[in-house]
């Protein structure tokens, strides 16, 4: 199964992040429930092995991170794949962040290897990005509307399953950790 460890967004974020790109007229925006901070990417898993993690993970007493969002920007690579509302590295949420993927790893998974930039996916573009949309997205980011996300502690992460359709991917939630 395709999963991945995220940190799960309190609802008070969700509505000012997705007002971030209400004027932006290019690309798929990413629906409100699958709105979250990848922790660790990590790729198609057998059952059984997702199980272990799950037993690893299950014990884990984190700290709650705060959530500073920290504007917003586009990932690539070379053109634009993504826009993202980044959030600040505190290191709480850094440490979140090392310490399950430091399980995963443990349990014999080799999660994608990326600097671990948080951030929370809000936009997604096709491959082949049309000349109107690359227009409507420069256009947007020069002048990206300043919205307020409200502060807040994230409250837990999760081990998710991924099902990719031609509509976008569809989450599940196949465990939910607390954050103390």
């Amino acid at each position: 199964m395709r999963s991945f460890l995220s940190l799960d967004l309190p609802d008070a974020c969700r509505d000012p992040l997705l007002r971030m790109v209400g004027g932006l007229r290019a690309g798929r925006v990413v629906p409100w429930e699958n709105l979250h901070v990848t922790l660790s990417f990590l790729d198609d898993q057998p059952e059984e092995r997702l199980e272990e993690l799950h037993m690893a993970l299950e014990p884990l007493r984190l700290p709650a991170p705060e959530l500073r969002f920290a504007g917003i920007d586009w990932f690539g690579p070379g053109k634009a794949r993504m826009l993202a509302a980044l959030l600040e590295p505190v290191p709480e949420l850094v440490a979140v962040q090392a310490e399950v993927e430091r399980m995963a790893r443990r349990v014999g998974m080799q999660p994608e290897r990326r600097v671990f930039r948080p951030h929370v996916t809000l936009v997604r573009f096709g491959r082949h990005m049309s000349e109107g949309e690359a227009a409507a997205l420069q256009s947007f980011l020069a002048a990206a509307p300043v919205v307020d996300v409200p502060v807040t502690r994230a409250s837990s992460f999760s081990l998710q399953g991924s099902t990719l359709t031609e509509q976008g991917a569809r989450y599940e939630a196949l465990a939910v950790y607390p954050l103390s």
